[in-house]
């Protein structure tokens, strides 16, 4: 009878019971409550944790597939790189030794080359890596973290990286596979929000131009701050985002739990990462994928995104149409044939001249 409870109360919650496999379930349920066994809600309440439970551990082997892709390409470059580099070695051997004496003072003159370009990396301010406009650019820190880096992102660390922080600062949009050191907390800061963590992978998103910032948490915990209330810390799990509004005055907006979150906040929404089941990763990371992905997003926003993928300027003359809310990816769709796709679920109008878009 219990196994029978269980497939009803998943095909309810589901959506997917009849009229009468719900009457069967409703008499059941109180032939159990009567007997002082499994009321209705602690049996949902188990049901949706079990859910969420194997949707978590579903996108963490995801996660960890897409991860062993990336080494298996890693391992496929260097092994090319280290065969290119021995056909090199060999074609040169004969002129090599020929030419020693000339290689002695390339190696003196590139000795004192290295010694004063690492003066200068020493005393220098920092490191600083933008990825061009049309690409993604990978990065591996001196502690072993990776970042991928979005389009037009910049990444930089001072030379006293890990000494006692691993402390970046990021402008735009990265993915970070952070090494674990309890020692050398690692902490990314934004122009609006800082991340403190000890090893994990997450995303964040944080554009100077932007409407919004976002933090999506895939594996791990983080300690975030939303640099106006630096007072305030926001702890995120796993699945979970966080999205700030920019330049907002202060106010809740959702249901955030009090210990999570106090009053006197800039505008900010607590929510679960999107993962579509046709995708390997969730949306907020399908840039890694070279996607452009949202969910539920404005049309606004959508046009940010779009900007930077397609370099083009896109103005809006309309501001009810700014307020539209799209659903959607594009992979390799042109800009002409995004915007089409966009305005076959909606009312719109758009004229394209070069590389200036105008939406009304």
């Amino acid at each position: 009878m219990i196994n029978n409870i269980w497939i009803l109360i998943g095909k309810k919650l589901n959506g997917e019971a009849s009229p009468e496999e719900l009457l069967e379930l409703e008499q059941l349920l109180q032939q159990q409550e009567a007997a002082g066994m499994y009321p209705m809600d602690g049996l949902e309440a188990i049901w949706k944790n079990d859910q969420q439970a194997s949707q978590d551990e579903k996108l963490l082997n995801k996660w960890d597939a897409f991860e062993a892709e990336l080494d298996a390409i890693e391992e496929k470059e260097a092994a090319e790189a280290a065969q290119v580099i021995t056909i090199q070695t060999k074609a040169k051997k004969a002129r090599i030794i020929k030419l020693a004496s000339l290689l002695a003072a390339a190696c003196l003159l590139l000795g004192v080359f290295w010694f004063t370009r690492k003066e200068t990396i020493t005393t220098g301010k920092s490191n600083e890596i933008t990825a061009p406009k049309n690409g993604i650019s990978k990065i591996q820190l001196p502690d072993g973290s990776r970042v991928w880096l979005n389009m037009g992102s910049k990444l930089t660390y001072g030379n006293d990286f890990g000494t006692d922080q691993r402390r970046v600062n990021l402008v735009g949009e990265a993915f970070f596979d952070v090494v674990k050191d309890p020692q050398h907390p690692f902490v990314v800061t934004t122009p609006t929000i800082s991340v403190r963590v000890l090893g994990t992978k997450f995303n964040v998103r944080s554009y100077n131009n932007d409407k919004t910032s976002e933090a999506a948490l895939i594996r791990g915990k983080i300690e975030l701050t939303v640099l106006r209330n630096p007072e305030k810390k926001i702890i995120l799990n796993p699945s979970e985002k966080l999205t700030i509004i920019n330049n907002q005055e202060p106010q809740i907006k959702g249901n955030i739990p009090t210990d999570r979150i106090a009053e006197e906040t800039p505008l900010i929404a607590l929510s679960r990462i999107h993962q579509a089941k046709k995708d390997t990763l969730p949306s907020e990371a399908l840039w890694l994928e070279n996607k452009l992905a949202f969910d539920a997003e404005d049309f606004e926003n959508i046009a940010q995104k779009m900007e930077r993928r397609y370099n083009v300027n896109i103005v809006f003359e309309n501001e009810d149409v700014k307020k539209l809310r799209f659903t959607g990816k594009f992979e390799k769709e042109p800009i002409n044939k995004a915007l089409l796709y966009l305005q076959r679920t909606a009312a719109f109008h758009y004229k394209i001249d070069t590389n200036q878009i105008v939406i009304y």
